[in-house]
């Protein structure tokens, strides 16, 4: 099938297809469908499954929208499933164009809409370049002259030069949260609960803010498009009364790559949040960032609500955090753990194997950071995940110096065949792809044999009846309670099981 850059649809919606809605509200989606809304546009948001057999459906509701135009994004493992929804789309007879954008476009613009057999890709941060698409695809306009594409025009591909962004993130634009349903993100704590640790509540009802975006630093694996810059804090605590006052909100989280960039805006969102009743927060931070938070300003922000922080380690060789480009120290790291333990802020904390030339004695340092910090604090929650090279990162490039990729399929196929972060896709370490795995599953099994042994067997037991009451609990709801005729007999047996649920919030 030829390339579709005209739309017979002049009068029809955007569609955005935003993945099904899981952990965390998609508020890359919700700023698009916020800035078109805005500038007059009808937006529909519909929602990717996770089944693939359920694909077909989804194609079905949007050839019976006869939209203007259809929008996919996001993270780069979303091309896959893009690229067969569109097959699928073809296969329906589509003529309306397809835009894909998000990181899994804009390090790679030319192959993502090659890949994919998408007619468009918006490179960089979307919402102008988006609208000023839709404009030009409303008037049947050139949209060669829409600044941040790539036009797909089957073996030429077309960047049509850089296109604008929201440099002043006080003029972000209301996210319509009346496209989201707020069943699929709100209750976000009945989700959460199964984890062994005391960080997520059942209770929760959380929604993320976006406090900022890009991010200052140039670790190696990481990516960027755009520069640096926050909101202001005034604009952030607006955003938290208002989902506060509309969702009964009692937690929210930070959701940006750092939100806390500096000891004076941890202090001013802390004083900000302690104004706000009822209501726990969580957001990300850096070692060195917190080192030079002095005990009154940590005190405060745990007094304003911070639950949690989220850390991303990665390593504890010092070593591989100066390949990384970290730029922090193990003992900063260790220091940090420790004022948090003392101030009562639970850390989320992530470990990197598979770095570029690590060895098992990197490997073995990390292991024993982690073996050092729960003895410090028994609740850090650890996570642990293999480097993965994705396209635009230092790694990736190093990945085509040393040959082991070709071209952007090498990495494509991959991923697809060995999964993100959970899998070995580009190995630049001193050790094989059997040794990264080993340690990943070692990691997994240690962390939790030294934390049963720091909790104590009767927390480990309550934890393990609370995961398994709460997987009965979602199953018998998608199994059963789903189902349920809506009428008095369906309400009163829902009655009756209610009582169960109370039994499962109680663990």
């Amino acid at each position: 099938m030829s390339n579709i850059l005209t739309s017979i649809n002049k009068q029809g919606p955007v569609i955005l297809v935003s993945k099904d809605i899981s952990w965390v509200f998609p508020s890359g989606y919700g700023y698009l469908a916020g800035y078109l809304k805005e500038n007059g546009e009808d937006v529909k948001i519909l929602f990717r499954p996770e089944d693939k057999s359920l694909y077909r459906e989804l194609v079905k509701k949007i050839i019976e929208l006869k939209p203007l135009v259809v929008g996919f994004g996001t993270l780069y493992p979303d091309l896959q499933p893009t690229k067969k929804i569109i097959e699928l789309l073809n296969e329906a007879g589509r003529n309306f164009p397809v835009v894909i954008g998000g990181q899994m476009v804009s390090p790679t613009p030319e192959f993502a809409v090659e890949v994919t057999g998408a007619d468009i890709g918006v490179i960089g941060e979307g919402e102008i370049i988006l609208y000023n698409l839709v404009k030009a695809l409303r008037n049947d306009n050139d949209i060669s002259t829409v600044k941040g594409l790539v036009i797909n025009k089957g073996k030429e591909k077309i960047l049509t030069g850089l296109g604008e962004y929201i440099e002043d993130l006080s003029n972000l634009p209301q996210i319509p949260y009346e496209l989201f349903p707020s069943t699929e993100w709100l209750s976000i704590g009945k989700l959460l609960v199964t984890a062994p640790q005391p960080h997520h509540q059942y209770a929760n009802r959380s929604a993320n803010i976006h406090g900022g975006r890009g991010c200052p630093f140039n670790c190696n694996f990481c990516y960027h498009h755009s520069r640096a810059r926050c909101r202001p804090v005034k604009d952030i605590l607006d955003d938290v009364k208002k989902l506060k006052k509309k969702f009964r909100v009692n937690h929210v989280t930070f959701d940006d790559d750092l939100a806390i960039l500096s000891p004076r805006r941890a202090k001013e969102l802390a004083e900000g949040m302690l104004k706000i009743k009822n209501l726990e927060y969580s957001t990300t931070i850096r070692m060195d960032i917190l080192e030079k938070i002095d005990d009154e300003t940590l005190m405060q922000m745990k007094k304003s609500g911070l639950r949690h922080l989220n850390i991303e380690v990665e390593s504890g060789s010092q070593r591989i955090l100066d390949i990384i480009d970290k730029r922090i120290t193990v003992n900063q790291i260790i220091n940090g753990f420790k004022r948090l333990k003392k101030v009562g802020i639970l850390p989320n904390a992530s470990i990197m194997i598979g770095q570029y030339t690590e060895t098992n004695e990197d490997v073995q340092k990390s292991m024993d950071l982690m073996l050092q910090v729960i003895k410090i604090d028994k609740n850090v929650n650890w996570g642990c995940s293999i480097t993965t090279p994705f396209p635009g990162s230092k790694l990736y490039s190093l990945c085509f110096e040393k040959g082991i990729f070709k071209n952007h399929y090498d990495f494509f196929h991959s991923l697809n065949k060995n999964q993100a972060m959970s899998g070995v896709t580009g190995n630049l370490s001193a050790m094989t792809d059997k040794e990264i795995l080993d340690w990943k599953e070692k990691f997994k099994q240690v962390r939790k044999d030294e934390r049963a042994k720091a909790v104590g067997k009767y927390v480990c037991k309550i934890e393990t009846l609370r995961i398994r009451a709460q997987r009965f609990n979602t199953k018998l709801q998608e199994k059963y309670l789903d189902k349920l005729p809506k009428n008095i007999f369906g309400n009163t047996i829902k009655k009756h099981i209610t009582i169960y649920m109370i039994l499962c919030k109680l663990f």
